[in-house]
């Protein structure tokens, strides 16, 4: 008898790169958030490939990291600044007994809260994330370990570089740098500025990996950015849109070690426990994880829930006569016949008929300002999935 495939409603991302607190209660973040950020603490973190690499690397949105005067106690001015500055702005329903953070509102963040995360206050700066195929040692991480050049043919180093908002003990590969980096002309614009490479290169604590055998140096490694701007036109194609993408995706046994952050900033584990075991119980069998080249949020604000699969993503399997089995619908059983989860070949976030795209943090929030330029939603979205039910291809520090 054949076995058989569930689609479960599964939360299938990463958070968004500048939503720094997304829950509707928690603490502001304190300076200690950065110190513990630097920690090398890592617990079965994913390797998503068997060298060491950078597997995405792009401008994802300009000008929100460090916007002051923004606040809770003033929010119609906070509206306004963060409209001023081409940031999105989201009226907030929270549940009973809850109180919204200024995340809620808006993926536009004051200075302060960048130096609390980052160590270091930005002004109106730009987010470009970078995803590594294997985990970053979070105490080898500064902003001189990159270079970036633009296509002007200015390098330049970024302001600030962290994990965040790839905290997770096991998570760890991407590294979120700001500074000032390009601008929001759509691709063809004579005027246009936008990072072409990145490179990482030697400072005084060289950058570090975590691959199967121990650390590795990261010092060289190179990635080209895709084509320019995520600020692309409303009206061009779905396949030319600038917005996220996905790097990686990798099907595994369902664990649950070095999920969240036992003994982190309560910021960070207000948000946790959200693994499959906590959403789905016994049925979270196994774990099918994405790497996203960005924060992948419904608008650029809020962040996705586990009720979201089947507005954004599909996945397919094949089965040994080669049929194709698509998964479309949560709580219902797909038979795959002779086969189990390793029929499962792609993940999909098709972004067009019917499915809803995905975006960034300079996306356009459910009320974008008239005449702002958002940085574009996704894609269409077909990653190949690494199965990894035998080897869970991960690494702990020990």
């Amino acid at each position: 008898m054949g076995r058989r495939v569930t689609a479960l409603t599964t939360a299938l991302v990463l958070p968004a790169a500048a939503a720094l607190l997304t829950s509707c209660s928690g603490d502001a973040a304190q300076n200690v958030v950065q110190k513990k950020l630097h920690d090398d603490a890592i617990v079965n973190a994913d390797l998503w490939s068997d060298r060491p690499e950078i597997l995405g690397a792009g401008l994802g949105f300009t000008g929100i990291n460090g916007v002051p005067g923004l606040t809770l106690d003033d929010l119609e001015t906070s509206e306004r600044l963060a409209r001023l500055a081409g940031g999105a702005w989201n009226t907030v329903e929270c549940a009973a007994g809850e109180e919204p953070t200024l995340g809620n509102y808006t993926a536009t963040v004051t200075p302060d809260a960048v130096a609390s995360i980052w160590g270091t206050p930005t002004y109106y700066a730009d987010g470009y994330p970078i995803e590594f195929s294997w985990p970053v040692l979070p105490s080898t991480v500064d902003p001189t370990d990159f270079v970036l050049t633009l296509n002007t043919g200015e390098k330049v180093t970024p302001e600030v570089a962290s994990i965040y908002p790839n905290w997770e003990l096991n998570e760890r590969s991407t590294v979120v740098i700001f500074g000032h980096f390009g601008n929001r002309l759509p691709p063809d614009s004579p005027g246009l500025i936008w990072p072409v490479s990145i490179e990482v290169v030697e400072d005084d604590t060289p950058l570090q990996l975590l691959g199967p055998d121990g650390p590795v140096s990261a010092v060289g490694l190179t990635r080209q950015s895709p084509p320019p701007s995520s600020y692309t036109d409303p009206e061009i194609a779905p396949e030319n849109r600038g917005g996220p993408t996905l790097v990686a995706a990798k099907l595994s046994r369902m664990s649950t070690e070095g999920e969240g952050w036992p003994d982190g900033p309560k910021p960070l584990t207000g948000t946790s426990p959200n693994d499959g075991v906590t959403l789905y119980g016994d049925d979270a069998q196994y774990r099918l994880r994405v790497f996203t080249s960005g924060g992948m949020t419904p608008d650029g604000v809020r962040g996705l829930f586990p009720t979201d699969y089947e507005n954004y993503f599909r996945v397919r399997a094949v089965d040994k006569a080669g049929n194709e089995v698509v998964l479309t619908e949560v709580g219902t059983e797909y038979e795959v016949d002779g086969g189990t989860a390793r029929a499962i070949t792609q993940v999909e976030i098709p972004s067009t008929d019917g499915y809803l795209p995905l975006y960034n943090p300079g996306g356009p929030g459910h009320d974008p300002t008239p005449g702002v330029r958002y940085a574009a939603g996704s894609p269409p979205i077909t990653q190949d999935v690494l199965t990894a039910l035998d080897d869970p291809m991960t690494v702990t520090l020990d």
